[in-house]
């Protein structure tokens, strides 16, 4: 009986240290808040959930100042309460802000594994890591699981707008290019059957000087590339490559006087490569740029590979490389 009543005092006497703790907290000395509930010596940490969630109280006050000080109050946490999913998130958040995204989603991803009650907070950071990674569907998902919660339905919300709208642009921009497909897949088509049907009349009269042997309405952007599937094109004929480089600034107010911004176009390094060919630059410029390149063909219908080899840097200007098309000279 003794030995139960001393069980309980012991049970019901809090850590002395949570009251000073919660003073420095208020003053926001998360120093000596790290110092009150350092380790006293290489012997394993006693649970004290309390304390734990009270370092965790602290490494959200001083994130954003000192995020290396965050992560050691939140790593210490995690030593006096490993299984308690608040104190696993907010190690998480401290890993977030030093840079460490893979272990972060991992720890994220075993607290999810707990019943959804227990892991709004989990579920809403585990989206704005998804949000960083542009990871839209892993998102939506999470978002649409608080648009009731009264504490994070608000940035749930705004994630979950923002990431179906990208969903929707990618879901458009792929069905555009599988039409772009299909029209190149037509044209392609149409013409091997004229080929097909004039074979003597197109061997006697050759090509005619200045018409278009083959063109593409696809068009490659600042950082990508695309490679083009020619027809027509015959080897050891002389041709012409056209293409049209355009740049467009990031949006800037104009200056006194009614100027508009310059746009500095240093660096932009668009190329083209026909077939076994070296690569070739092309121009790009804010008012049109055309390209205009003689080639000879050293196979018949080489495939054409356009790219951006440019460094993208932010506030560079946004270029594109359009009405692709091969010409006789």
């Amino acid at each position: 009986m003794r030995l139960l009543l001393l069980i309980s005092l012991l049970a019901a006497t809090s850590d002395p240290r949570l009251k000073q703790g919660e003073k420095l907290l208020a003053a926001r000395d998360c120093e000596g808040l790290q110092q009150l509930f350092a380790p006293t010596g290489p012997s394993r940490a006693e649970p004290n959930p309390e304390a734990a969630r009270l370092l965790a109280r602290g490494a959200a006050t001083c994130r954003s100042q000192d995020p290396v000080l965050a992560f050691a109050l939140t790593q210490r946490a995690l030593a006096l309460a490993p299984d308690d999913a608040s104190v696993r998130t907010a190690h998480a958040e401290s890993l977030i802000a030093v840079d460490e995204r893979a272990a972060a989603a991992k720890l994220l991803d075993e607290v999810l594994q707990a019943p959804p009650r227990t892991t709004a907070r989990a579920r809403l950071v585990r989206a704005q890591l998804a949000d960083l990674e542009s990871e839209s569907t892993l998102v939506v998902k999470l978002a649409q699981s608080l648009l009731e919660d009264p504490e994070y339905g608000p940035p749930a919300r705004e994630l979950l707008a923002r990431h179906q709208a990208a969903l929707e642009n990618h879901s458009q921009a792929r069905e555009s290019l599988v039409r772009e497909e299909q029209d190149a897949a037509e044209r392609a088509a149409r013409a091997q059957e004229v080929a097909r049907s004039r074979p003597e009349e197109l061997d006697r009269a050759g090509p005619r000087s200045g018409t278009e042997a083959w063109s593409a309405r696809g068009t490659v952007q600042s950082g990508g590339q695309r490679t083009f599937k020619t027809r027509n094109l015959q080897a050891g004929s002389t041709y012409v490559f056209l293409a049209t480089g355009t740049c467009a600034g990031p949006t800037q107010p104009k200056r006194k006087g009614g100027l508009t911004p310059t746009v500095d176009l240093f660096g932009q390094d668009f190329r083209v490569r026909i077939g076994t060919m070296d690569s070739m630059p092309l121009k790009v410029g804010v008012q049109p740029e055309q390209n205009s390149l003689t080639f000879r063909a050293a196979e018949s219908n080489p495939q054409i590979f356009l790219e951006d080899r440019t460094t993208i840097r932010p506030g560079s200007p946004r270029c594109t490389i359009s009405d692709v098309a091969v010409r006789v000279p």
